[in-house]
């Protein structure tokens, strides 16, 4: 029985020394690489499956989201930690990924990092700033840090980071809520660049720029090669 094969794999995972948090996604993926899902002939969904276990308890942040953590029965305190911790993330979370760059992406020596917030969010890095850019004061920068996937950084590296942005818009004037916000995704119609914007002034952000937003959060590149696309007009 597929129950069978789905708590296995939840106890194997919960056995593990220091184990995150098991999400059914996750776990959907596990059950693919097994080769037993999906059951032939099964209609039913692996939540309604899981969920209808008694060994097993899904916890969900809201009816919306795809983060849903399995546990086991009685464990399900796991699950609430690894939901807050998750909010806790929700600001940097809607920062389009121009912005979060500005603020930890590595720089030679001699440059300047600066970001554009209209018409569209865009970072430049240069010996000097330009008139219409706002410089991203150094001492608020964490130079380095990978930004790719948010829900793997520590939490104390995350408000770190987000004070810093916090800290930026105070001595720039700039209301945190008023940030661009990241995008969902949009129609063609929708997507189709705007005459009056400015284009992209590298490399790196054509290669943004050129892909569906969803995409986009998710697109991994390596810390050099994203500094030698940076610099690259």
């Amino acid at each position: 029985m597929i129950e069978v094969e789905i708590e296995q794999l939840v106890k194997e995972h919960y056995d593990q020394p220091k184990a995150g948090i098991l999400l059914l996604s996750k776990l959907g993926t596990r059950l693919v690489q097994k080769g037993v899902w999906p059951p032939e002939g099964e209609k039913r969904s692996l939540y309604e499956i899981a969920d209808a276990m008694p060994s097993l308890s899904l916890v969900r942040e809201d009816e919306k989201t795809s983060f849903i953590p399995v546990t086991l029965k009685g464990d399900e305190q796991r699950a609430h930690v690894a939901i807050a911790d998750r909010q806790k993330r929700f600001f940097l979370r809607g920062l389009p990924r121009p912005l979060l760059l500005a603020f930890t992406l590595g720089m030679d020596d001699g440059q300047r990092m600066s970001v554009s917030l209209e018409p569209k969010v865009r970072f430049r890095t240069a010996p000097s700033i330009e008139h219409d850019m706002i410089i991203v004061d150094d001492d608020l920068r964490l130079a380095g840090l990978d930004v790719t996937e948010l829900d793997e950084i520590d939490i104390n590296t995350i408000a770190r980071l987000e004070a810093n942005i916090k800290t930026w818009c105070g001595r720039h004037d700039i209301d945190p809520s008023s940030l661009p916000r990241a995008r969902s995704r949009q129609s063609p119609k929708d997507a189709a660049p705007s005459p009056a914007a400015s284009p992209p002034s590298s490399a790196l952000e054509r290669l943004y720029a050129a892909q569906d937003p969803d995409v986009a959060r998710r697109l991994i590149i390596p810390a050099d090669v994203a500094l030698a696309l940076s610099r690259m007009p």
